[in-house]
């Protein structure tokens, strides 16, 4: 089954596609998978718009995630031709090849790496996520669209060198066990570099149903917003959660994306049950469990 919207138009000011028409397609395929079970169709999630500095490379990935784990995730170029893409109808509109000639795009991890020449303009992206049954399938199962925004900025002599960051509480990426009915609680955490450099916004993407605190002012150079949630039965699976902090001088920091798995508790270490293997160099503190 292919789903879409179709209409216009996007804005003026894109550097390729301007006021040019919609196009965004899904597929879903409600056959049964070749373990016999209804397959679930892969997530993603982005901010709406990212912002970067004009002229310096960017790298950027985009969220992806699947409640059936062992499918093999792969992203590409959202595009035109209706007779050969996997959703047999446009998937882009105007905005087919909106980033700049010479960006490259990894589809196995959904990375980025571009330079945008242009400052004071939208840079329109387009992809689709697909799930693959395992690494030797030649077709996918599902097709989902992501259609996100970069915008390029001169930065101004009076701005920090150092772009603000989110440094936790949890990892860039990070995934989180969420009970169904269970609050939860997890503060994102941005740190500032300069006298003077503030945080006025945190942009966020977040799941139907999670608020957020205003953003407070701890301590020096460090800001903090709290994020309450509390999961259902109908959002089982994985849920994707993006946010970027924008200061004073409106730069934003490197997108910071995690994933809730919905409806699957945290792993828990059992005290005592694991203990290292081979000889322990009396300065080593990191350890891995595999």
């Amino acid at each position: 089954i292919t789903i879409g919207f179709v209409s216009s138009a996007w804005l003026n000011t894109l550097y390729i596609g301007a006021a040019s028409p919609w196009s965004i397609v899904s597929r879903v395929d409600l056959g049964l998978r070749p373990d016999g079970l209804i397959n679930s169709s892969p997530v993603t999630n982005t901010l709406p718009v990212v912002f970067c500095q004009r002229a310096v490379t960017v790298v950027h990935s985009v969220q992806m995630a699947d409640n059936d784990a062992t499918d093999v995730l792969q992203c590409r170029w959202s595009n035109s031709n209706s007779t050969h893409n996997y959703n047999h109808y446009d998937e882009c509109g105007g905005i087919c090849s909106g980033l700049p000639s010479g960006t490259t795009l990894t589809g196995s991890n959904c990375t980025l790496s571009f330079n945008l020449p242009i400052a004071n303009l939208y840079y329109a992206c387009a992809l689709q996520i697909e799930d693959y049954y395992n690494s030797s399938s030649t077709s996918p199962m599902s097709s989902v669209p992501v259609q996100f925004l970069f915008y390029a900025y001169n930065t101004s002599a009076s701005a920090c060198s150092q772009r603000p960051s989110i440094i936790g509480a949890r990892p860039n990426t990070a995934c989180i066990g969420a009970p169904i009915g269970v609050q939860l609680n997890e503060t994102v955490i941005v740190q500032t570099y300069c006298p003077g450099q503030t945080i006025v916004d945190i942009v966020t993407s977040s799941p139907i149903g999670m608020t957020h605190s205003a953003i407070s002012n701890s301590s020096s150079g460090i800001w903090a917003m709290i994020l309450t949630w509390t999961p259902t039965a109908t959002q089982s699976g994985p849920q994707g959660f993006c946010a970027g902090a924008i200061d004073n001088s409106g730069l934003q920091s490197d997108p910071y994306c995690i994933t809730f798995l919905v409806n699957i508790s945290a792993v828990s270490l059992i005290q005592s049950s694991a203990t290292p293997v081979g000889n322990i160099l009396q300065n080593q503190t990191v350890f891995e469990i595999q």
